[in-house]
């Protein structure tokens, strides 16, 4: 039997064999399991839907019609088990702690409810939540293993049953305001809860961020005048179509019904910068009046903008105080490190981004800002081994190109030829990287080469 081949030993399980259904499973468990917990990350859970997957082989072997391998039938069933599985599971699921921190919160009787800080796990190392700077990844959550970020951010999730505390709000609906109205205190829980919906597939994203969109929509007709109803709705709006005029709209609104609206005027600045608008970006920040926890992002946002404006020293102070107030962020430190460089401050500056470097090796921004600032100090060598890496971490025939560009400059063409020939390996058609290869070679006279580095 163990010799027997995979067709075979499916047609005998097909007759109702049950000693070729355990050579099968012998076979071909440790491989299918494997398949199924890279899907699922989840080790119980993958070895549940193995035996899903080998009772579906018991049950449909006569359907087997050997167009493929057997092999092959199994990991498409075990793909369509795993996906349908994740599709099931729920977005939320609290934390291992809860289980010993809720009964002792039960027996506080003068809170109202408890705000749960909410880890919402996403999958770049950057990013941010509202006015939430994302946060390293160092949790053990089996779902959350190859999330490399969260941002945290805080709900009502845990409260006592009363007749006068309800939901209220058509999307992201609260129970704070109804607490809040009979006297309740919103103490802060010890445990957490994890968040994975930013980890599905964009398709599945996009489809719930419309899907937010359209409620809040209706949100803001049943609410007008409330200011935090149109600044979720702007946010939405910016999130579905990444055009500015809709949410700054909404964002106005926001501020005309509560001129201190903190993250209305936030808004407003961060989409200004996206559009280019750095003037408008630092009218919009400085006329916000920020907490500690949204200052940071305000000078970070200041920075940016006045960086990009060329007004270098009043970048560094915004810089150097987001850096205070938010700890150790490697993006925002490798933009005060690239500040500090254009400055003339060059030792220490490049410290700080090779630090920044060090902590995020594939976030390319912060690599590209190396690159920069070693071409800033006219030390091309170490910026052509910055741009190769670069080029690795983007893979385009651009990102090739530039790294063989500042290898000519820095006089090293053997270097030059190898970053071409690996980009020409990947990126056979293309037509810059084959003329860059053959002037270097001395076939032929171009600008390609002097091109990419002027881009």
């Amino acid at each position: 039997m163990q010799t027997t081949s995979d067709e075979a030993l499916i047609g005998r399980i097909a007759a109702g064999d049950k000693l070729a259904m355990q050579v099968l499973f012998a076979r071909h468990h440790v491989r299918v399991y494997r398949f199924v917990l890279r899907l699922i990350g989840e080790p119980t859970r993958a070895e549940d839907l193995i035996s899903e997957v080998f009772l579906d082989v018991w049950r449909q072997a006569d359907r087997f019609e050997a167009r493929s391998q057997v092999s092959t039938w199994l990991l498409a069933i075990a793909r369509y088990k795993a996906l349908s599985a994740l599709r099931k599971r729920p977005d939320e699921e609290l934390d291992d702690e809860a289980k010993q921190q809720i009964p002792r919160l039960l027996k506080k009787s003068n809170a109202g409810g408890y705000l749960v800080p909410i880890r919402n796990y996403i999958p770049t190392v950057s990013g941010r939540g509202w006015d939430r700077v994302a946060e390293p990844n160092r949790n053990s959550h089996p779902r959350a293993r190859t999330a490399p970020a969260y941002f945290v951010h805080e709900n009502c999730r845990l409260f006592r049953r009363d007749p006068e505390v309800y939901f209220v709000g058509r999307v992201h609906e609260l129970v704070e305001p109804r607490i809040c109205a009979v006297g309740g205190r919103l103490p802060m829980a010890k445990f957490c809860i994890h968040h994975f919906g930013q980890l599905a597939e964009e398709q599945e994203r996009d489809r719930k961020a419309a899907a937010y969109r359209d409620l809040l929509r209706l949100k803001v007709q049943d609410s007008p005048d409330d200011a935090m109803s149109w600044i979720q709705l702007g946010l939405q709006e910016y999130e579905c179509s990444r055009q500015a005029v809709e949410p700054l709209r909404c964002f106005d609104r926001a501020l005309l019904l509560e001129p201190k609206a903190t993250q209305a005027a936030l808004f407003k600045g961060m989409i200004y910068l996206d559009l280019g608008e750095q003037k408008l970006a630092i009218e919009s920040l400085d006329a916000a009046f920020p907490d500690e926890r949204s200052q940071a992002l305000r000078q970070h946002l200041r920075g940016d903008a006045l960086h990009n404006l060329g007004r270098l020293p009043e970048a560094l102070t915004a810089y150097s105080h987001a850096v205070r107030l938010s700890g150790d962020d490697p993006i925002l430190n490798s933009k005060l490190g690239y500040t500090e460089v254009r400055l003339g401050r060059s030792k220490s500056g490049i410290e700080r981004i090779k630090n920044a470097a060090d902590k995020t090796p594939e976030v390319t921004e912060v690599r590209e800002r190396l690159m920069k600032a070693f071409i800033a100090i006219s030390s091309l060598s170490e910026a052509g081994e910055q741009a190769e890496i670069l080029a690795r971490l983007e893979g385009s025939a651009k990102a090739y190109l530039r790294a063989a560009s500042i290898r000519v400059h820095a006089q090293q063409p053997k270097q030059a030829r190898e970053v071409l020939d690996r980009g020409i390996a990947l990126f056979p058609d293309s037509v810059e990287l084959r003329d860059a290869h053959n002037e270097l070679a001395g076939e032929s006279k171009g600008p390609a080469t002097m091109a990419a580095t002027q881009s």
